[in-house]
């Protein structure tokens, strides 16, 4: 059996021209037209007014003003509270290693302990409620571990 040609099956799309055949409308610019103008930031009497929001081609500006340099520092309660949340993952990679005797994690599980009675007594001072809610929930997590880990849990 020889095949002349194949076939599609099934529903045909209409032939698309080739491409750079395309002829312009009549009356409407060319690309190079319109790119000429938006680079040169002209605009024509026929763009709609969605065409003329658009910010024609250049600078990009930043869309929050600059932060001032002072506002960087991080309050007393987000330093205590990065600090308690460092030591949890230092206590959790103790944890997980079987290595580890369970005498050098109960140091680690009074500082847990420490650093979260000082962080609950520094949440009145937080101005920043995002921060307090982060902070209280660190120490309630500190908190029950060390209780967990006291009551013999892990063992």
């Amino acid at each position: 059996m020889k095949l002349n040609s194949i076939q599609p099956v099934g529903p045909t799309a209409p032939a698309s021209p080739a491409i750079g055949s395309d002829k312009p409308k009549e009356g409407a610019p060319s690309f190079d037209q319109m790119l000429n103008r938006a680079t040169q930031g002209q605009t024509s009497p026929t763009e709609t007014a969605s065409t003329q929001a658009a910010a024609p081609l250049g600078e990009i500006r930043a869309p929050m003003p600059p932060i001032a340099a002072g506002a960087l520092s991080p309050s007393p309660t987000a330093e205590r509270t990065v600090a308690l949340l460092n030591l949890i993952e230092d206590y959790a990679q103790k944890m997980e290693n079987a290595d580890v005797p369970l005498k050098e994690i109960e140091s680690l599980v009074g500082e847990l302990g420490t650093l979260a009675t000082e962080l609950t007594a520094s949440l009145g001072d937080e101005p920043d409620p995002h921060i307090r809610e982060l902070a209280e929930q660190s120490a309630a997590l500190a908190g029950i571990e060390a209780v967990k880990f006291r009551r013999g849990d892990y063992i």
